[in-house]
């Protein structure tokens, strides 16, 4: 990642897209948009986001290393989703593959949903 520093209340973030992928980048800012207002651009292999207007009273250097982490925990994030596909697939189906026995008729009269009367009543 690239810092440009325009003056104290402007950056330029430059992060290689061949690293990071855009939903990864929109993931990690989407957590700063309470604390500053950005822009994501994608220029040649490169995601651009403007800065601007960051607030004094935060210190931009922590803030940087956090989105570093951030960068870093929620590609890794990505990773294993996608390694991890194949196997949440299959645990889903596993789970729903004998809802046949759902198509049977509820036990109980149909007029006590709740059932609270016996079904010999």
């Amino acid at each position: 990642m690239v810092v440009n520093k325009i003056d104290n209340r402007n950056f330029e973030l430059s992060i290689n897209s061949l690293l990071y992928s855009e939903s990864v980048i929109h993931k990690c800012f989407y957590w700063y948009c309470d604390k500053f207002s950005f822009d994501i651009k994608i220029q040649k292999d490169l995601f651009v986001v403007s800065i601007a207007n960051f607030p004094e009273n935060l210190n931009f250097e922590e803030i940087l290393i956090a989105i570093k982490k951030d960068l870093i925990d929620f590609k890794t994030r990505d990773i294993i989703a996608n390694e991890t596909a194949n196997i949440r697939a299959l645990l889903i189906a596993k789970a729903f593959a004998h809802s046949d026995e759902f198509d049977e008729a509820p036990p109980g009269l149909i007029d006590d949903p709740v059932g609270f009367k016996p079904s010999e009543f």
